[in-house]
């Protein structure tokens, strides 16, 4: 699909200095929702719908702050088709843009300053439906801002409930075919599993297998477990379609096949409609 992505002017804000002596990164936490509600606000005050907060565009909004607070970019757009590129690795973008200040650590300044923009301003009112914001302090105290926006095409949504079943369903179904003992679900499992699908969702964790040192492999302890495994499901809405592809690997099939007794499934649907499935297989 093609994505439009808006060329854009840039909009200074100089002439101020303040002293914070709050912690910085709870400030600058803080400022981005009150940004992104005065934003909503003014959306709302048109007839626009608000926008969602996302973790990925978060990620780049402040990695390109922080490389104009450190210098390492002038103060411009540089590098926002890089930055639109990463981002249709997560999400199908059809359309995005920009906006940047330098000033204060003042929320209504910053969204004042980019209303009186009329560039900055038809981002703010134009029909994006995902965001994020991020701010970084350069060292001589004033503050960097980037807020993306993007508009990403909407997916069916999923009952994470319901597609838990519907894939254990499957998977002891394909089972029991074979001769094979089903797997139970265990709410201990599960409560594992969807805290890593939730990780996957914001951004917090790659998309894959948790690492050696997760959270999770803690299962293996706490279950007294001989041997414990994950499958990953990414994009997936129908959980028929991840089961059909993950029999599609011969790795990931021998463990749907393997000798494991209990299980647990965590499904999240993120902001932009993209589904994350963790699934965790453990011999008891």
């Amino acid at each position: 699909m093609m994505r439009f992505i808006r060329p854009l002017l840039i909009f200074v804000f100089t002439g101020f200095a303040i002293h914070v002596l709050l912690a910085q990164n709870a400030d600058l936490i803080n400022m981005e929702r009150e940004i992104l509600k005065m934003v909503n606000e003014h959306r709302r005050s048109i007839g626009k719908g608000e926008l969602v907060f996302n973790d990925y565009i978060r990620k780049e909004a402040y990695t390109h702050s922080l490389n104009m607070a450190n210098g390492k970019i002038p103060f411009s757009h540089k590098g926002f088709d890089e930055r639109f590129n990463r981002l249709s690795g997560f999400l199908d973008i059809t359309q995005g843009a920009e906006n940047i200040a330098n000033g204060p650590l003042n929320a209504k300044h910053i969204v004042s300053g980019w209303l009186a923009s009329p560039a900055h301003r038809m981002n703010i009112e134009d029909d994006f439906n995902l965001t994020g914001i991020g701010i970084a302090q350069a060292p001589n105290g004033s503050y960097f801002y980037t807020q993306i926006f993007v508009r990403s095409a909407e997916k069916p949504k999923v009952v994470p409930t319901e597609y838990e079943a519907e894939l254990l369903r499957l998977i002891n179904e394909h089972r029991y075919k074979l001769d094979l003992k089903p797997i139970k679900n265990d709410e201990t499992i599960h409560a594992e599993a969807l805290k890593y699908s939730q990780l996957m969702a914001a951004g917090k964790a790659p998309i894959g297998p948790p690492s050696f040192d997760s959270p999770i492999k803690s299962l293996l302890r706490k279950f007294n477990a001989s041997k414990m495994v994950e499958l990953i499901g990414y994009d997936y809405i129908k959980p028929k379609d991840l089961f059909d592809s993950w029999l599609t690997s011969t790795k990931q099939r021998d463990i749907i096949e393997g000798n494991y007794n209990l299980t647990g499934i965590g499904v999240v649907q993120s902001a932009d409609g993209k589904v994350f499935v963790t699934q965790v297989f453990l011999l008891q």
